[in-house]
């Protein structure tokens, strides 16, 4: 998402309500599968010392895998974006005298947003399945193996 810088100089705030779009480079290596109608609505102020202030709403739908049955879900999510940006950084990442880039921060907060599993199933409702079972730690349940063993040691505790 560009930045007009030419309107923050003709006034001290302009508004922000735009719609953002993010190449499938990003999803790489994250929990992403795709994101939909993402939209950054908020103000952008000049500040002191020719910093830019953002503050700014973001919110749309994730589209990540469920935790239990690997299928998509919609995730939908929303982030408050404070931040202030120095002059070191409009140096590193204008484009143009111009305009600034603010994608990498937007990134930065939808990835902040991704929860760490996500089910639509709010309880697990099986306890076993094709080379796996869930096991309760209240219930021991001994192994075939060890059984002579541990009646040894129930015997040794007499």
């Amino acid at each position: 998402m560009q930045i007009d810088l030419r309107k923050l100089l003709s006034q001290d705030v302009f508004s922000v309500d735009e719609e953002v779009n993010f190449s499938e480079e990003y999803f790489k290596n994250t929990a992403i599968k795709n994101l939909k109608n993402i939209r950054v609505q908020g103000e952008v102020l000049s500040g002191i010392d020719n910093e830019i202030i953002l503050s700014l709403t973001l919110k749309g739908i994730m589209v990540l895998e469920d935790a239990y049955s690997l299928e998509l879900l919609d995730y939908p999510f929303i982030s408050q974006i404070e931040q202030t940006i120095d002059k070191d950084y409009l140096k590193k990442s204008q484009n143009s005298e111009n305009s600034l880039d603010i994608t990498e921060i937007l990134w930065q907060n939808i990835v902040l947003e991704v929860p760490i599993s996500y089910s639509k199933d709010k309880q697990v409702t099986a306890l076993s399945g094709e080379g796996w079972e869930l096991k309760d730690e209240n219930t021991k349940k001994i192994d075939s193996r060890f059984a002579k063993l541990t009646e040894l040691l129930e015997k040794g505790k007499e």
